[in-house]
């Protein structure tokens, strides 16, 4: 766990059936950002940054959700470098904890939970850097695709526990019907033709 989340969580656990609760919320939220990342033709900054504001209703629409995050797929504007899913976790993370937002944490505080999430993704991945995270998948599209989707998942999760773990309250007003939703990539193709991208279904 992460040094903050940790802390927290030693001063206000929560009760079995709320911690229950709560991981799977966590487990929703990254099997959504995987579902729009495969079958929504969203990168996975825009997938990790579109479910959790969604998700937690972090007050932002579909379209601006969308637009802060195309910036950062490939490792910001496919230059290889911060993993665009790291990126689009780190604006959650800003959306719903920074400096200045209701129950938001000090700068200090903040930062050091954003350092705290980069280095769990490099301890994890091995590195935050998108050209040497795909570096064995470069010429195996549908591998580096399923590849970046876990990692997609994997991140839109931790994200949310990290979350929760500060502001519990939004759990009992997550979007529980568009976390649990899932469209196939034929069904999401069809969404685009009848009424451009969505990511509602």
């Amino acid at each position: 766990m992460l040094t903050l989340f940790k802390s927290r969580q030693k001063l206000d656990p929560p009760s079995d059936s709320a911690a229950e609760a709560q991981e799977e919320l966590v487990r929703q939220v990254g099997l959504r950002a995987e579902n729009l990342f495969q079958n929504h033709g969203l990168n996975c900054s825009e997938s990790v940054l579109l479910v959790l504001n969604r998700g937690f209703g972090g007050g932002l629409s579909e379209e601006a959700s969308i637009g802060l995050g195309s910036g950062f797929g490939g490792g910001i504007g496919n230059s290889g470098c911060v993993c665009g899913a790291l990126s689009g976790a780190v604006m959650a993370l800003g959306l719903f904890l920074g400096p200045g937002r209701p129950e938001g944490l000090s700068k200090k505080d903040f930062r050091r939970l954003v350092s705290d999430m980069h280095d769990r993704f490099r301890e994890r991945s091995g590195s935050v850097c998108c050209r040497e995270l795909i570096a064995d998948y470069r010429h195996r599209k549908s591998e580096r695709k399923h590849f970046c989707k876990g990692l997609t998942g994997w991140i839109a999760g931790e994200t949310a526990r990290l979350i929760l773990g500060w502001r519990p309250k939004l759990a009992g007003g997550a979007d529980r019907e568009f976390l649990a939703g899932r469209i196939s990539g034929f069904g999401a193709l069809l969404d685009r033709i009848n009424g451009g991208k969505s990511a509602s279904g």
